[in-house]
């Protein structure tokens, strides 16, 4: 069976309506006009399916809390067999939500901001019970400023690995999204801004720290995004994070929209200052389509966004399986300066011999494999 979930908004359809209806079901489940469950039990083959999309798309909480509550009617081996995708996830939770502990002591004493973002935010705002909610890494945002501090902290005090380097020196500082940096059995994702590509590039990370919402974990307070910069958050997530998009992450935006008290007049302002209102437009787009109308709502004037054409050729980077050297070439649009466009343009075209041994290639590779992907040939 193929993915039910790819191109640029939805979604071709689906060779089992049955599975469509449950990955459905899932995205709503608990908000009103959410779309129904089954009535019996999956056959073997569906509930098999459904699982692999539920483990792909963060969405087994969603499965165990159905089955939970008895929404999602399931036979006892199929019980038997979500009890423990769940509790494998519940046991990564714990060692992100572990890791969280250690790096607010480390980066406090090292006077680093920071800003929980995702699962182990998400789990403690918008859930009842916070294992509903699954991650696999800990993502956290970094004052530009502050971002080479932050990876040398994770890296000496807290036994990090970063397993891929920069791209080129002050690279990642200037104009990446995140380094990724192995701390046991957990990978942290040190994030600058919300995306990689172009829209990652024109949101004023300044703003991003001026709010907070305050989390409760194990005891100790940590920090979230305020709730304004939370669905922006989400928006971005959703719209250009996965290609195809994770289900989860609408999901997560749906949960956005329901749990915190925003003015879509001051989200609409927000986009348009970062120039992002392709990807809000985008992000309800999809909330719609995938959701369903009845569960969407607020977001159909997000969806009736007018998107400026600039946007929508820069999105169409997102929108491809060779992002990762479409958006690279789009990004070059947006970056102010020919020194700084100079420097970004030379790290894409000759990284560093670090960076490459990393990745197991060799220039004349890396060049071949980039002129495959943007020619559709990979």
């Amino acid at each position: 069976m193929g993915d039910v979930y790819s191109g640029y908004r939805v979604i071709r359809p689906t060779v089992d309506p049955a599975l469509h209806g449950i990955l459905r079901a899932a995205v709503g489940h608990g908000l009103e006009g959410g779309a129904p469950w089954p009535d019996e039990p999956l056959s073997e083959d569906l509930f098999r399916h459904a699982l692999r999309f539920a483990v792909r798309d963060r969405l087994i909480g969603v499965l165990a809390e159905a089955a939970i509550d008895g929404t999602l009617p399931l036979l006892p081996d199929q019980l038997d067999q979500l009890t423990k995708h769940h509790t494998g996830s519940q046991v990564q939770m714990l060692n992100i939500e572990q890791l969280l502990l250690r790096v607010a002591d480390s980066f406090g004493s090292a006077g680093i901001d920071f800003r929980v973002l995702k699962g182990a935010a998400l789990s403690h705002l918008f859930y009842a019970d916070p294992s509903w909610r699954t991650a696999a890494d800990l993502d956290l945002l970094i004052p530009s400023d502050r971002f080479d501090d932050a990876v040398t902290t994770a890296i000496k005090d807290l036994d990090g690995e970063q397993r891929v380097p920069e791209v080129r020196a002050g690279f990642d500082r200037e104009f990446g999204k995140e380094s990724m940096v192995r701390i046991g059995p957990v990978e942290l994702d040190l994030h600058r801004t919300f995306v990689t590509g172009p829209f990652g590039l024109t949101i004023d990370l300044d703003d991003l720290f001026d709010g907070r919402t305050e989390i409760a974990i194990g005891g100790q307070r940590v920090l979230a995004l305020s709730p304004e910069h939370q669905f922006l958050h989400a928006c971005y997530n959703a719209a250009l994070g996965d290609y195809p998009v994770r289900l989860g992450s609408v999901r997560d935006l749906l949960l956005c929209r329901r749990h915190l008290e925003i003015d879509l007049s001051r989200i609409i302002a927000k986009a348009e200052h970062w120039h992002g209102t392709a990807v809000v437009q985008r992000a309800a787009e999809l909330v719609i389509e995938i959701a369903g109308r009845d569960v969407a709502g607020g977001f159909t004037e997000l969806a009736a966004l007018s998107v400026p054409r600039r946007q929508a050729w820069l999105l169409r980077s997102y929108l491809s399986p060779a992002r990762s050297y479409s958006r690279p070439l789009a990004s070059l649009a947006v970056i102010p300066g020919a020194r700084a466009r100079l420097r970004y343009g030379w790290a894409i075209v000759a990284p560093s011999r670090t960076y490459l041994d990393s990745r197991g290639w060799t220039k004349s590779k890396h060049f071949r494999r980039a002129v495959r992907r943007l020619l559709g040939h990979d």
